[in-house]
């Protein structure tokens, strides 16, 4: 796909050509922005490959009539078997307010309908006011938000108290697959922002993973009821500066969201990172209802980004 205006180029995006310019066009947008977004070609590879699926299918750049320089970029990400695509749209600060956004927002259309794709989902931060007209001019509804949340430092924090009979163990006990592959389905079903996944997508991320901060709580009947994951991140650590441990927020299984297990599952969590001495804890929520959230305010944890998510139905 290649289209031009005269002045612009409307193609797909181009990963050798292209990644470093879009480093660029991405830290232009945050000088003015201020989202927190990380922004190195490290993490824009990951999230532009992480599908291994061309990236000039479902990313779209802007250019200049040079076709190199990049004024804007575009992304839509739907996998295989869901319903729900993300899409997300940046455009160079000195080139906003020109209809670059609402023409490169038309051709994403165009991939969503090509892929089936049945509702759109779009993350805005909460003091991005422009964005926010944006999506609700193009018929976006705010369903849910991501939340960031830190804790620093870190002092001690409770232990975790379960009901009776359920019980937590780390994966590196366990190092079966289906079961991990089961409890990222079923303990975040429901939570707006996170999609199934395979196994084979599972086994594909899961080495780089440490398996002894990943845990999973059992029900009583020997049921998968909840699971959390956790570990001392390289990147976070050397962007802030301090030892800084990144927490993806706990997932509890439908039958058991009232029984009030994502503090413990949490705190559990959280002892196995002290003996390592982060400075920081990062907590990355998607979805979380508000009572979750003042759960772990309780403990420390200031909101640090928010994000509200908008979705838009296509059929």
């Amino acid at each position: 796909m290649q289209e031009s205006d005269n002045t612009l180029i409307y193609r797909g995006f181009r990963l050798q050509d292209d990644l470093s310019a879009l480093v660029g066009l991405f830290q232009a947008a945050e000088r003015v922005d201020h989202t927190g977004e990380l922004v190195t070609e490290a993490t824009l590879r990951e999230q532009i490959t992480w599908t291994r699926r061309d990236p000039a299918l479902n990313n779209l750049v802007v250019t200049l009539a040079d076709g190199i320089s990049l004024v804007a970029y575009g992304t839509i990400q739907k996998l295989l078997g869901e319903d729900n695509a993300d899409i997300y749209i940046v455009v160079h600060p000195s080139w906003r307010r020109q209809g670059i956004g609402d023409q490169l927002f038309a051709r994403l259309l165009e991939l969503a309908a090509e892929r089936a794709v049945r509702s759109l989902r779009v993350y805005v931060p909460i003091q991005n006011k422009e964005a926010d007209l944006f999506v609700r001019k193009h018929g976006f509804e705010p369903i849910s938000a991501y939340t960031r949340l830190n804790l620093s430092p870190v002092a001690s924090v409770p232990e975790p108290v379960f009901p009776q009979g359920f019980t937590v163990r780390s994966y590196d006990q366990i190092e079966r697959l289906e079961l991990y592959t089961e409890a990222s389905n079923c303990c975040y079903e429901g939570y707006w922002g996170h999609n199934q996944t395979t196994q084979e997508e599972v086994g594909r991320f899961l080495p780089d993973l440490n398996h002894a901060g990943i845990f999973l709580l059992f029900a009583p009947d020997g049921s998968i009821a909840g699971t959390c994951r956790a570990d001392l991140s390289e990147e976070l650590t050397s962007e802030r500066g301090v030892p800084t441990a990144l927490i993806d927020a706990p997932g509890i299984a439908a039958d058991y969201r009232d029984a009030r297990l994502a503090l413990p599952l949490l705190l559990t969590t959280i002892h196995w990172l002290l003996p390592q001495h982060p400075v920081t804890l990062e907590l990355e929520a998607w979805g979380e209802d508000p009572e979750t959230l003042e759960l772990y305010r309780s403990l420390g944890f200031t909101m640090m980004r928010e994000e509200v998510s908008y979705r838009r139905d296509l059929v």
